[in-house]
């Protein structure tokens, strides 16, 4: 992970080196008529590298490209459980924002008061996931500079584009959630230590740094773990002043983190859900990345074997270890305290980019253009598996929202079992406008909770009575969830007084349509069981 000195941003010698140059007179001297002409390749090559060599120029592609890759279908797949939530929470006031995070999603703060800042309060899922394409897209511009601050603009280039056509980049791009965010934060935190150690003596790099670095713990406190990567270049980079300043400017990141970091521990509650993580969830993650694992070991294999011989050593070794250590130490930890999920890990990403980017000084043009093709044409089917309308992102709220809306007529009930599945009514509010939502009490906005609070069994009894048909909109069982007296009283009024006349199977949601058995029954002792 050395320090590249004494190259332009492009990682070329300047053509001053201060070395004596003899020229060879007489016979030793190729005339310029017999030297070989540059074949079509060669010259297309050159063309390429002097067009990308200009000012901006590989940084606008990388961000044309990625604009493209990031925004094709945004608005195709249906949003699922946690950007439902987004959109609903991020709709509300600044000050129910703060109401909610008080006892819920306190580690979301950030991401939902700048969304709210950005897009309004009646914004759709859709202009949401255009916030995350923008930070991807953003993202890829800044590996490009990072490539040009180790010293190869070639190295950027590709590394910005290894970014962009990687399937799991499109995935968090087109998420309301904050993880494109998180990885452009990192990226950022990055490329301004690569500036930091390149000019120590620079007060306001020192500054950029340790905001990129605090700004990443504000979007999502695990990208934290970045800093290990951070402490591994600064260790074989730099000199001993510098170490000491990094570890001040470290200190006081998290120094300033500190309260998000002891009150957003109080909140552990919501990730108690996620299991202890098996080795395939670690390996399926590098996996998932390209979906080419062999090709990818194959160019790592590549580049070790070129270390010396023009890999790019310090993109190879501070990619690598941002792509790896993170990850390994979230799941690590998670043996112990579960903590381990994917797009926790997202922010790692560019890292593996950078790594494989490090063969561009090794390999030729059109051997670097093979690669980016191969990577195109083996990660195709899972851009179109990220952008399938009901399954793309897992779940197929869309479809419950639509079911409902197309069937129920005035005076029709909806039920949720359990009472989180009102999280279809939270992405798409407008599609409930026609059914009575019986059991609801409060709103989330008014509670400050996610789902509202519901009423009493009573006063649903009371409810139900009026009704003739009632929806009924439930999912299969999530992991952490377990059976509740008020959802077991409600499932007994519907069983007890109405039966089901038909249910729509929806993935791991089911929509069903309950009809009173008759319209002279009420509902007798509604506390009862059976």
């Amino acid at each position: 992970m050395t320090q590249t000195t004494g190259r332009g941003p492009d990682g070329a010698v300047p053509a001053d080196s201060g070395r004596k140059t003899t020229a060879l007179a007489g016979p030793q001297t190729t005339p310029l008529s017999t030297r070989p002409r540059p074949g079509r390749l060669e010259r297309l090559e050159g063309r390429a590298h002097d067009v990308l060599a200009r000012p901006g120029m590989a940084e606008s592609l990388v961000a044309l490209i990625g604009a493209v890759v990031f925004t094709w279908w945004i608005n195709r797949p249906s949003p699922w459980w946690d950007e439902a939530v987004t959109r609903d929470v991020v709709s509300r006031s600044t000050g129910e924002i703060l109401d909610l995070t008080k006892s819920v999603d306190l580690v979301h703060a950030t991401y939902y008061l700048l969304v709210h800042a950005l897009v309004g309060d009646s914004a759709s899922i859709t202009p949401i996931r255009l916030l995350s394409a923008a930070a991807a897209t953003v993202t890829g511009v800044l590996l490009v500079r990072l490539g040009r601050e180790l010293g190869s603009g070639r190295v950027g280039l590709v590394a910005g584009l290894l970014w962009v056509i990687a399937p799991l980049s499109s995935r968090y791009a087109q998420e309301a959630r904050p993880y494109a965010l998180v990885a452009l934060m990192a990226t950022a935190a990055t490329l301004a230590l690569v500036q930091v150690c390149r000019k120590p003596w620079l007060r306001t790099r020192w500054a950029v740094y340790i905001g990129c670095v605090t700004a990443l713990g504000l979007l999502n406190v695990i990208g934290l773990t970045i800093l290990a990567v951070h402490l591994c270049y600064v260790l074989a980079t730099s000199a001993a002043p510098v170490r000491h300043r990094w570890f001040l400017a470290g200190g006081l990141s998290v120094a300033l983190l500190s309260p998000l970091l002891w009150f957003s521990s109080r909140q552990s509650a919501q990730v108690a859900w996620l299991p202890v993580p098996h080795w395939n969830r670690l390996t399926g993650f590098f996996e998932a990345q390209y979906e080419l694992t062999w090709v990818v070991i194959g160019l790592l294999v590549l580049a070790f074997a070129g270390i010396g011989r023009g890999t790019h050593n310090p993109a190879l070794a501070l990619g690598l270890a941002w792509a790896v250590l993170p990850t390994v130490m979230l799941w690590s930890v998670s043996q112990v305290h579960p903590l381990y999920d994917w797009r926790y890990v997202f922010f790692t990403v560019p890292g593996g980019a950078l790594a494989l980017a490090s063969l561009a000084t090794l390999l030729r043009v059109r051997y670097l253009a093979i690669m980016l093709l191969v990577f195109v044409l083996g990660g195709a089917h899972m851009q179109a598996v990220y952008r399938w309308r009901a399954t793309g992102h897992s779940e197929n709220l869309r479809g419950v929202a639509q079911t409902i809306e197309s069937q129920a007529q005035p005076g029709d009930a909806v039920i949720f079992l359990p009472e989180s599945r009102r999280v279809v009514k939270l992405a798409y509010p407008a599609a409930f406008d026609e059914v009575d939502d019986i059991a609801l009490a409060q709103t989330g906005a008014r509670s400050a909770t996610l789902f509202g609070v519901e009423a009493s069994t009573a006063d649903i009894t009371k409810a139900l009575r009026k009704r003739t048909r009632v929806w009924v909109v439930t999912s299969n069982t999530r992991l952490g969830e377990s059976a509740e007296d008020p959802e077991a009283d409600k499932q007994r009024l519907l069983s007890n007084n109405f039966h089901a006349k038909k249910a729509t199977d929806l993935g791991t949601y089911q929509v069903q349509l309950y009809q009173r058995s008759s319209k002279e029954a009420g509902i007798k002792n509604a506390g009862s069981k059976k």
